[in-house]
C-alpha cells in the first residue's frame, strides 16, 4: 500500500529482484564458464609438454623459469576461479591454497611427464617456478576481484 503522498512506507516497498534469483545458473553453465577453460588451459600444457622445446625462445638467462611462472601464473588463476564457483562461500584463503597446491602438482605431474619424453628434460626448479608462478596468478585473481569490487566468498549466483 501507498501512504500519503503517493510514497511506499520502508517495509511495504516491493522487493526488486533480478532474474538470476529466478533463474540460477544451471551446472552446465558454470562447467561452461569456469570449468571448462581450466580444462583446456591444462590440456594444452599437457600437449605442449610432450614436444620438443622449439629452438625460437630466447636463450636469456631464467627466461625458461619465467615462462613456466607465466604460463602457471594462469593455470593458478584458473584453479582459483574454478574453487570459487564451487565453493561460493569458502574464504579466498582456503580457496587461495587449494588453487596454489593444485596448480603446482600438475606443474610436478608434468615434470615426471617431461621425464620420459625424448628431447626434454624434468628440472626440480622448474616445478618451484611452477608454484611461484601459481601463487602470482591467484594474488593477481584476488586483486582483481578487490578491483572490480566483488569479495572472495560472495556467492557467484548473487552478483
Amino acid at each position: 500500500m501507498k501512504a500519503e503522498g503517493g510514497m511506499w512506507k520502508a517495509e511495504e516497498r516491493p522487493s526488486r529482484t533480478s532474474a538470476k534469483q529466478f533463474f540460477p545458473p544451471s551446472a552446465f553453465r558454470i562447467f561452461l564458464r569456469y570449468w571448462l577453460p581450466l580444462i583446456s588451459y591444462s590440456t594444452l600444457i599437457v600437449i605442449q609438454s610432450h614436444f620438443p622445446t622449439p629452438d625460437v625462445v630466447p636463450r636469456l638467462p631464467f627466461f625458461d623459469k619465467l615462462l613456466h611462472a607465466g604460463g602457471y601464473g594462469l593455470l593458478g588463476l584458473l584453479f582459483c576461479r574454478a574453487y570459487r564457483s564451487r565453493w561460493r562461500a569458502a574464504p579466498g584463503r582456503f580457496l587461495a591454497r587449494r588453487a596454489v597446491l593444485s596448480a603446482a602438482l600438475f606443474g610436478l605431474s608434468d615434470e615426471i611427464h617431461q621425464h620420459f619424453v625424448p628431447f626434454r628434460t624434468a628440472d626440480p626448479w622448474d616445478v618451484l617456478a611452477d608454484a611461484v608462478g601459481a601463487a602470482i596468478g591467484v594474488i593477481f585473481y584476488f586483486a582483481l576481484l578487490s578491483y572490480t569490487g566483488r569479495r572472495a566468498f560472495r556467492p557467484i549466483a548473487s552478483r
